[in-house]
């Protein structure tokens, strides 16, 4: 193999994957990160990192997903460029904007706890507390949405050696 062609690295890729919103898939995401950030150039220090950011993300878009009783799948996306960005999106509408769906009599859930209300505002905390330990993890981390009809994105990316990147802190 031509050593200049190894060497070479393309502007910008792309991995993309998606996953059933179950705990069981999470670890399946975080190996898949390391092993994209490492092939990427992702320093090894900050390798455990992502390991455990796109962990924490992944498990709160799974909670999200169940909570809001949905079956959609969690996307997962992996780029290459200046920077190694993760991007995590889920399709759940925010928790508080449904609890009066969720208080409806319209079916009972057999996971349904004594005071839904409750429920909601222990989801709602844990939700906060996840994007705290995010933003504790990772230093480039934007969470958007829901808005409307879709879930939110939590994106994060970490410096690559020898990269311009005008958005290193």
């Amino acid at each position: 193999m031509n050593a200049a062609k190894h060497d070479h690295r393309p502007d910008s890729v792309t991995v993309r994957f998606a996953f059933t919103p179950a705990a069981a898939y999470v670890r399946a995401a975080r190996l898949v990160a390391a092993d994209v950030a490492s092939h990427a150039g992702v320093a090894t220090g900050l390798l455990d990192e992502v390991r455990q950011a796109v962990g924490e993300a992944c498990t709160r878009a799974v909670l999200r997903h169940r909570d809001s009783d949905i079956d959609d799948l969690v996307r997962v996306e992996f780029s290459i460029g200046d920077r190694f960005v993760a991007k995590i999106t889920d399709n759940a509408r925010d928790l508080r904007a449904k609890s009066e769906s969720r208080l409806a009599p319209a079916g009972y859930r057999s996971d349904a706890r004594a005071n839904d209300h409750d429920a909601i505002e222990e989801d709602t905390l844990s939700e906060e507390i996840t994007l705290i330990v995010l933003g504790g993890l990772v230093e480039d981390l934007v969470v958007t949405g829901p808005d409307g009809e879709r879930g939110t994105t939590v994106t994060m990316s970490w410096p690559l050696p020898g990269r311009a990147s005008g958005s290193d802190h």
